[in-house]
């Protein structure tokens, strides 16, 4: 079955268009005299059979020359002219059916001729081949092909979930979050965090309480499991009939028993789980500190009181040496994961950033062509799902690479129940930004959330056009850098293609104009295509079905707000987590070049990009704060260059400044009268004179 439109089909799209504009009877004349022109003279001179002779052909017969017409491709229409004059002649067709049927004919081919289906010479096959994919080869394999680390078993999962969790256990767990996160608690010294940093923090609560569970020996029944049992609180009262010798006895005793239980979960960790790092062992240290200082809140006037406690001290301790064993790490180069399976190769004088928007995003943008390499139309969920991959590749390899959180966690708003702002255009795509009513906010009153939005007034200044803004409230450094309101620009492609056209047919779908079986008549947001017949081959990101929420008015007069993620997870339709946007870059880039880049890996790529092209002082910090950290954090630990890289610049400045060879002066001769008198008589010489002068001179 053919995909584009046929001959029949053209001209049932004829006829209707014929019976739409003109009054019945000369509706029913025009169709009848253009019948008769297709199937008596044309589709004979193409090649069908009738099985009559005679003037009128029989309603088999011509039933037969549309099923031959249904048979032929809209492009045959190119020669079609050419064809009926041929039909004419062979037929013997009298003038007045010339005239007759050919005025029809070419009536039809005019009104064609200005369809968007319209197959000019040699245009539609380009057309459909500019619309293939080429093959998706897998040359690499599947990730596990390419591990990066020596573990070679599945991690073991044992953390502590929260179905079994003890009630008694998970209050105590909520009332630790309830310290980290509120803005006010009593006797609390320490500042609150962010809620995300805070269930991380009970993530890694619940893994070591399910090892004391687990792996323990001896093994802890599960009602047994507290917060005490990761650290002993010890209170004044338990001090205070204690002489100094057995006050100093108890927190030895304490201290003892905190070190043997975590100086076995180390070994558990790099034994069974193969985690070697002491960026892991840093992490788990601060998270008890944090407990410490919940446990000790009542303990303490200040803040550094911490200090004095002898467990806190013992902690703060095991992390300084830690941190001197991560220095060391970060001076070697040293790395659990075979860093090299995450860096893209490059030849001399390239760099990772180039490698990586040439042979991962550029390859992603044509993976996202509506037709596979037969050029037979794609799923719509796989073009829905190849946009989306373009567009988180594209976010982090063309923009200056930000957390992946404030990208996963971005967010679109889905109604618009304002009337249309002033300098929006009437015919404008307008995709608002929510009022503050409708955001997510703190408890302090700022906002929470991230959105993107598409506006033509930004900052005071006017964008005929239209631009997509991405505006950051919820990320790492945001007491640092405040909100951040980024213009995502809409550069241009070879092929003329520009980026809102990928952002926005993953928003709204792709509406592809042509003559298509089972075309639709287009009437949504894009003026230029109104009223153009053709297919949508996809509705973007409403094919992963969407769990979009609402925002609950706030009064009787207020308007309804409903808003979605704008990179949801493909087969769940929900916010997609940390590890399945990172597996979706894992697993793309192994594809294409056969390394495991993650979003964090970008940042690095760019702080090597970035030492690589020599950026200015300027440059550089103006880079480091639109990936949102500090110029320090750049350097120290997002720089990959290798020695040899760091070394160039210096050394051939010492090239050039102190060892390039000096020229050699000209040889210049001082002017005498004398000489100037000698060189004006030679001047005043015969040319046989001076030839004369010359001879004698060389003697």
């Amino acid at each position: 079955m053919k995909e584009f439109l046929t001959c029949w089909q053209v001209i049932e799209l004829y006829e209707e268009y014929v019976k739409a504009t003109y009054p019945p009877e000369i509706a029913e004349r025009i169709i009848n005299e253009l019948r008769s022109a297709v199937l008596r003279f044309w589709a004979t001179q193409l090649g069908f059979k009738r099985t009559t002779q005679g003037r009128k052909m029989t309603l088999a017969d011509s039933t037969s020359a549309q099923q031959f017409l249904q048979t032929l491709g809209v492009e045959t229409l190119l020669n079609a002219r050419q064809t009926l004059e041929q039909a004419f002649e062979n037929q013997k067709a009298s003038i007045a059916s010339k005239n007759t049927y050919g005025n029809r004919f070419t009536q039809f081919l005019s009104w064609s001729q200005e369809q968007q289906w319209w197959p000019s010479r040699g245009s539609w096959k380009a057309s459909v081949k500019n619309q293939c994919c080429p093959i998706l080869k897998h040359p690499y394999g599947n990730t596990s092909n390419t591990p990066l680390t020596e573990r070679r078993t599945r991690q073991l999962k044992y953390q502590l979930k929260p179905q079994e969790t003890p009630l008694a256990l998970q209050k105590e767990l909520d009332k630790f979050f309830q310290f980290l996160t509120e803005p006010e608690w009593p006797s609390r010294v320490v500042d609150p965090i962010e809620e995300s940093s805070a269930g991380l923090y009970i993530k890694e609560i619940r893994l070591m309480l399910g090892w004391f569970y687990r792996y323990q020996t001896p093994p802890i029944k599960l009602e047994q499991l507290s917060l005490s049992q990761l650290l002993p609180l010890v209170t004044r009262d338990d001090l205070e009939d204690l002489t100094t010798r057995q006050q100093e006895k108890l927190w030895k005793q304490h201290k003892q028993t905190l070190e043997s239980w975590l100086f076995r979960y180390f070994s558990f960790l790099r034994e069974a789980l193969y985690s070697k790092s002491p960026r892991t062992r840093r992490g788990k240290i601060c998270v008890l500190l944090a407990l410490a200082k919940f446990l000790y809140t009542d303990e303490v006037e200040q803040k550094g009181d911490y200090d004095h406690i002898p467990l806190i001290k013992l902690l703060n301790n095991h992390l300084e040496k830690v941190r001197k064993e991560i220095a060391e790490w970060t001076k070697n180069r040293q790395s659990v994961s075979d860093f090299d399976k995450k860096w893209p190769d490059t030849q001399e004088g390239e760099t990772a950033l180039a490698v990586v928007r040439a042979k991962i995003v550029e390859p992603m943008r044509i993976e996202c062509r509506p037709r596979n390499s037969c050029g037979q139309f794609r799923s719509r969920f796989q073009i829905a799902l190849s946009h989306q991959h373009y567009l988180q590749w594209s976010f982090l390899a063309d923009l200056p690479a930000r957390r992946q959180q404030e990208y996963r966690t971005a967010r679109i708003a889905l109604s618009c129940p304002i009337t249309r702002p002033e300098g929006v255009p009437q015919n404008g795509l307008y995709h608002p930004l929510p009022p503050l009513e409708a955001r997510e906010k703190r408890r302090d009153g700022t906002i929470k959330d991230n959105y993107i939005y598409k506006t033509y007034i930004h900052k005071t200044k006017h964008y005929p056009e239209g631009i997509w803004v991405l505006e950051v409230h919820k990320y790492k450094t945001y007491k640092s850098y405040g909100t951040q309101s980024i213009v995502i620009p809409n550069r241009q492609f070879a092929d003329g293609s520009c980026f809102y056209d990928y952002l926005e047919r993953y928003l709204y779908g792709w509406f592809l104009p042509a003559g298509y079986r089972n075309s639709q008549i287009y009437n949504w947001y894009q003026p230029e295509l109104i009223g153009c017949r053709g297919r949508w081959v996809t509705s973007g990101r409403a094919e992963f079905n969407p769990g979009d929420a609402c925002c609950l008015p706030a009064g009787n007069n207020a308007a309804i707000w409903s808003w979605g993620y704008l990179l949801v997870a493909p087969k769940l339709g929900t916010l997609a987590n940390e590890s399945g946007f990172t597996d979706s870059f894992n697993t793309t880039s192994h594809r294409l070049i056969g390394k495991r880049i993650t979003p964090h890996t970008m940042r690095s790529i760019w702080a090597t990009w970035a030492y690589q092209v020599q950026l200015n002082d300027a440059q550089f910090r103006s880079l480091a704060y639109a990936m949102g950290h500090k110029v320090e954090t750049l350097r120290q630990m997002y720089e990959r260059c290798t020695p040899e890289e760091k070394r160039r610049p210096i050394e051939e400045a010492i090239s050039e400044l102190l060892f390039e060879p000096s020229p050699v002066p000209e040889l210049q001769v001082e002017a005498s009268p004398r000489w100037e008198s000698l060189l004006q008589q030679l001047q005043q010489l015969s040319p046989t004179e001076r030839e004369q002068f010359l001879a004698a001179f060389t003697k």
